[in-house]
């Protein structure tokens, strides 16, 4: 842990009693809130900070202060320890998209006896946050969302406020952070209005962080995160889908439907120009009813998709809802002409994470005439009308993307923006053998859904009579919480006299051996239970 700036012999307490001549307007009392603020400006000026972690690191404030007139964070300080502080901010970032400078946090600092300053003390423990793209469901959730709630976690406070620091307004995906957070929204202010922190929190947690955009020349694809299973993915799943009610609401939605898939409608771009043959081939085919959402309520899509057997959609921003997908459903993604599914992978990434087992299947149209071009869209939306003629056609007459940096490549934006005639016999024969995968692991899952690894076995004894070696045990003390009939117990014996080792496989409390024993050797002995062919916890015994 590093402590930002230590105590400083002699410091004196400069007692700041600066009349507070403005208010915040009515709009500013509302985004901060009350509770949250008060003026009294004669309490100690030194700011203090301690961080922990290195690839995501989170520092922890004390009388930060922020200068909203200049969208600035001011850091009180005796002058002579400004090299080793800013040094301890090197990585440290108001997002988990940390690898962007706009997320840095780079303060300014002014000696703790600077004085005219107009003080707005922040109580409570607040976390300083950037959303990223707040507009996307996508990043939302992986970029802002997810690396919050493991913040917050980590950080074990129960009353812990979010201050969005970033320019964005409210936006229609804010309700995902209010599950956790007390939110509120970045302050303005007047000129030598200061906004004090008397506990703040900057930096996030990356532990849930799958995927990178590909900036500073790179291409997009997995980041390297050996932490990262589908635990961390889960168990925010679940409390999200939990504070949707969906598990209240699943008997009463879709109560006439069985098994279902979901079908993503996109409405604007990237649409899909046969969507109803494509409905109706999918339910000829796989005997399940297919639910289309576009524009619904955000909890009823979640509790939609969580009851669901898979979803299916083409490349985009909603397909992250394959996060509350049960274990064994299918994940079916779909691509425009010359978009290549091994170069854009968040969505099979996302499949792949050790333990989500969600069967990731992508069907990508290899058919020019299949597509629908919108050269007059805006250049953001994919647009080339603004390229000159001999960019369009090149683009136009493209085969497959190249390899690109984030974020405004036309070639990608062009393509990935095209609409679509599927081949709906394609991809219901991909959908079906996807499900069929998907009903074969779940058989497979089936066992080992309600695993629990057992604990050791209570009370090994073991006694030598005659040459016979006597074993008995007590079974384990969570074996009651294991939902499988059939519990066997591995016993492997080592004579220390014959240098011989042998293996047994039991299903009762007791076992006596008589097979080259000698009472006059001495026996080392392993045992412990299984269930599921997982090796329970070993216990060990000397005879």
């Amino acid at each position: 842990m590093h402590c930002g700036i230590l105590a400083v012999s002699n410091i004196v307490v400069c007692v700041l009693s600066i009349y507070i001549y403005s208010k915040f307007t009515l709009e500013e009392m509302k985004l901060l809130g009350k509770e949250w603020i008060s003026n009294n400006s004669n309490e100690s000026m030194l700011t203090m900070h301690w961080c922990f972690g290195q690839q995501s690191k989170i520092c922890h404030f004390q009388s930060l202060c922020y200068y909203p007139f200049e969208d600035q964070f001011v850091y009180k300080i005796d002058s002579s320890a400004i090299n080793e502080v800013k040094s301890s901010f090197h990585s440290l970032s108001f997002s988990s998209v940390n690898e962007l400078d706009v997320f840095s946090f780079v303060p300014v600092f002014l000696h703790q006896n600077s004085t005219r300053l107009n003080i707005r003390w922040i109580h409570g423990n607040v976390i300083l946050f950037k959303r990223f793209k707040p507009d996307n469901l996508m990043h939302v959730l992986h970029d802002d969302v997810l690396p919050l709630y493991h913040t917050i976690k980590l950080l074990g406070h129960e009353d812990l406020k979010l201050l969005f620091m970033d320019d964005h307004s409210q936006e229609p995906y804010d309700s995902l952070y209010k599950i956790f957070a007390d939110v509120k929204y970045k302050p303005s202010g007047k000129k030598q209005e200061f906004l004090c922190f008397k506990s703040a929190f900057i930096g996030v947690s990356s532990v849930s962080k799958w995927y990178q955009y590909g900036y500073h020349g790179n291409v997009q694809g997995p980041v390297s995160n050996e932490e990262l299973t589908a635990f961390y993915l889960q168990t925010a799943a679940n409390s999200i889908a939990s504070k949707f009610k969906c598990a209240k609401n699943s008997d009463n939605q879709h109560m006439s439907v069985k098994e279902y898939l979901v079908l993503i409608s996109r409405t604007e771009t990237r649409k899909i120009l046969n969507e109803e043959e494509l409905i109706s081939q999918l339910e000829l085919i796989t005997k399940m009813k297919i639910l289309v959402i576009s524009d619904n309520d955000l909890s009823e899509i979640v509790c939609t998709v969580m009851m669901s057997r898979g979803i299916i959609g083409m490349h985009g921003a909603s397909l992250i809802l394959g996060l509350f997908l049960k274990p064994g459903s299918i994940l079916m993604e779909l691509f425009p002409y010359a978009i290549n599914p091994d170069n854009y992978t968040p969505y099979h990434t996302l499949a792949d994470i050790p333990g989500m087992s969600v069967i990731y299947r992508s069907w990508r149209n290899m058919k020019k005439e299949h597509s629908l071009a919108h050269p007059e869209y805006s250049p953001e939306g994919g647009g080339i009308k603004h390229l000159s003629e001999e960019i369009q056609a090149e683009i136009m007459d493209q085969i497959e993307v190249p390899l690109h940096s984030c974020c405004s490549d036309p070639s990608f934006l062009f393509h990935i923006n095209q609409d679509t005639i599927v081949d709906v016999e394609k991809v219901s024969e991909i959908t079906l053998d996807a499900l069929t995968e998907s009903q074969q692991k779940d058989k497979t899952d089936r066992k080992s859904v309600s695993f629990m690894e057992l604990s050791v076995v209570k009370q090994l004894h073991c006694s030598c009579i005659d040459n016979k070696l006597s074993l008995s045990w007590e079974r384990p003390w969570n074996i009651d919480f294991v939902n499988d009939d059939v519990i066997h117990y591995k016993i492997g014996i080592q004579s220390r006299m014959l240098k011989t080792y042998k293996v047994y496989v039991v299903n009762g409390y007791s076992y006596t051996l008589e097979d080259e024993i000698d009472c006059f050797d001495t026996y080392d002995i392993w045992i412990n239970a299984d269930t599921n062919g997982i090796q329970g916890v070993v216990k060990y015994i000397e005879c």
